[in-house]
């Protein structure tokens, strides 16, 4: 399963109008983290060694597995060592953003990448170094490159592997913005405001999955994470979570008339969700075994849907004598079974003979938030395939101005008809 994700959302999204609960979260800068940090109780994110560089200002200085960090937060002018330090950020040093001006000082995050790197603060003529901890204990060699990933919302992830297992490091694709979220093996799942969480972290290929949309039918975006670099060990007993390996791959079928059809098959059955192919439509419909059969504004069923083989059937056209489309499910994962009785159709359903040359399916990649998502193999995969060869039969689709006819009339049904996928 995968969401597609596009820059229209995105911008939606950032202003508030789609997801609420994350703009109040995610991207509050000056105000998530220092709700979150109570002092005694300072999450890792935000933890470090704490200066005090001028009065009412203390950097922060951090050297994690995020890299060498300095958060410049304001603090009471009575400010001591000990004292609580999570105040407002003013604003933050890394790899990627070396200097800054706050109240009058010169701040430079120096030798970046060096295995000491040092915080400068220049004022009034005068320059303080202050050198920041020694990195992570974890062998330089034994942690993976990092992977990125454009989850999309404005929302960046950095993935990495190491002995102690799978790390999610999700922050804003904005500068300057300092909200980030951290997943671990050990604390997998994100928080409520953005749904994300670590599949299988504890198994030989462990993936993120992700949504930047709710509802229990919007589709998931996936990505592996990095390898273990060869040499390397776990810390921790490998060990696979079987309920992640028993979902398909996902199927991508065109079915013509500007609708995409992502099938997917489970313990649960099989399932088409239906979407426009228009970045800028929400319209969606979802087949399952339970509710096989679409709505009446366009035509879709699955046929024989807890048996061995469901296929999905659709039109384009209406008509009695127009041919349908057909397209098989993917099989069910080796090693998984079913949770319901398997029971076959009387009689079994059959491609109905096309006169006309049909329309394959296209083989459409895995469309993600920013489409740089690596697809998901093995365990727990999601992606498109090519779902020519599972076809059976495809409808014919009309040209010139018959087709755009086709496709005014269908695309104003959907408006009238559509349901939310969630």
């Amino acid at each position: 399963m995968r969401t597609a994700l596009r820059a229209s959302i995105a911008t939606a999204v950032l202003a508030g109008a789609l997801l609420a609960p994350i703009a109040g979260t995610a991207y509050a800068a000056t105000t998530a983290p220092a709700a979150a940090d109570v002092a005694g109780t300072v999450p890792d994110r935000y933890a470090g060694t704490p200066v005090l560089i001028d009065t009412g200002v203390v950097a922060v200085l951090r050297n994690k597995s995020e890299g060498p960090e300095v958060w410049i937060r304001a603090v009471s002018d009575s400010w001591k060592p000990g004292d609580d330090y999570t105040g407002r950020v003013l604003t933050t040093l890394d790899a990627k953003h070396l200097k800054a001006s706050v109240n009058g000082l010169e701040l430079e995050l120096v030798g970046s990448d060096s295995p000491r790197p040092s915080l400068s603060v220049a004022k009034g003529g005068t320059t303080t170094s202050y050198p920041l901890p020694q990195a992570a204990t974890t062998p330089t060699d034994c942690v993976s490159k990092v992977k990125q990933v454009d989850l999309g919302a404005g929302v960046l992830v950095d993935l990495t592997m190491s002995p102690k297992g799978p790390k999610a490091y999700m922050h804003s694709a904005d500068p300057s913005s300092t909200w980030s979220q951290t997943l671990t093996r050990t604390d997998p799942k994100g928080s409520e405001a953005y749904f994300a969480r670590i599949n299988n972290p504890s198994g030989a290929r462990p993936v993120l999955e992700w949504k930047t949309q709710g509802g229990d039918n919007v589709p998931s975006g996936f990505a592996n994470f990095p390898a273990l670099p060869k040499g390397c060990t776990p810390e921790y007993p490998v060990h696979d979570d079987a309920s992640t390996s028993c979902v398909s791959k996902v199927k991508q079928v065109d079915l013509g008339a500007g609708v995409l059809v992502d099938l997917t098959m489970s313990p649960k059955g099989p399932k088409a969700y239906m979407h426009s192919a228009d970045p800028s439509s929400t319209w969606s419909q979802t087949l399952t075994r339970t509710d096989p059969k679409g709505s009446e504004a366009y035509f879709a069923r699955i046929n024989n849907p807890s048996g061995a083989r469901p296929v999905l059937e659709w039109k384009t056209q209406g008509g009695d004598n127009v041919p349908s489309g057909f397209a098989n499910f993917p099989t069910l994962p080796k090693g998984c079974t079913p949770e319901y009785r398997i029971t076959e159709e009387t009689p079994a359903p059959k491609p109905e003979p096309s006169a006309t040359k049909p329309v394959t399916a296209t083989n459409v990649s895995a469309r993600t938030t920013g489409q740089t998502t690596v697809v998901p193999q093995g365990s727990v995969a999601a992606g498109a395939e090519i779902a020519s060869e599972d076809t059976d039969n495809s409808v014919t689709l009309a040209a010139g101005a018959g087709l755009l006819s086709v496709v005014a009339a269908l695309g104003a049904t959907f408006l009238r008809r559509r349901r939310s996928h969630s």
